[in-house]
């Protein structure tokens, strides 16, 4: 999918990821979710593909945004994640301000995710150039949390890991926001 990406094959992989949704549709499913986000730069191209409703698990990290009470996150994830509008805009229509890395730092998260975390390669000086990342940010930017906007960086970041704003896990809240929906879509046990 990412030589996808980086050739803007945007058709292709909405086209593959779609067919996937209808395949789940068929397969008897009420709701999909794509649990990685970068697919969420063609969301709604993919939801355009199919009748299966779909959980956006940028919907749901700025829902849990919102009742966290933030008002300024950094946002670290994929290149395409840091890189492309699907999140911030999101965001700042719910008068929450996203800031980036700079490109610099884009460029060592991306490579961080792709070479280490993806290949569950998971080291202390990895953790510590992304802590430092965020620390940076986080002062110069007056942020009072931290989106880990690809679901790779939870196996090395955490709350535990900052003491001064609130870092979510969204593949965390995404999963959350599918077991409440499962709940409404499954009938009572009473009944």
């Amino acid at each position: 999918m990412f030589r996808l990406l980086d050739a803007q094959q945007y058709e292709k992989v909405a086209g593959y990821v779609g067919t996937a949704a209808n395949n789940l549709l068929k397969a008897g499913c009420d709701f999909g979710l794509m649990c990685g986000n970068t697919p969420h730069l063609l969301f709604d191209k993919i939801q355009a593909r199919t009748d299966l409703s779909l959980l956006s698990i940028v919907e749901t990290a700025v829902a849990a945004a919102q009742q966290l009470h933030l008002q300024r996150l950094a946002l670290l994830g994929t290149k395409f994640t840091m890189q492309n509008d699907f999140f911030i805009k999101q965001f700042r229509e719910a008068g929450i301000e996203v800031c980036r890395p700079s490109e610099n730092d884009q460029s060592i998260i991306h490579q961080k995710i792709v070479d280490k975390l993806e290949n569950g390669i998971v080291k202390k000086k990895t953790k510590q150039q992304l802590m430092t990342i965020i620390n940076k940010m986080v002062q110069k930017d007056h942020l009072d949390g931290a989106v880990l906007g690809c679901t790779e960086l939870p196996l090395i970041l955490g709350q535990e890991d900052f003491k001064n704003i609130q870092v979510f896990d969204i593949a965390q809240v995404q999963i959350k926001a599918a077991v409440d929906q499962l709940l409404k879509t499954t009938p009572s046990q009473n009944s």
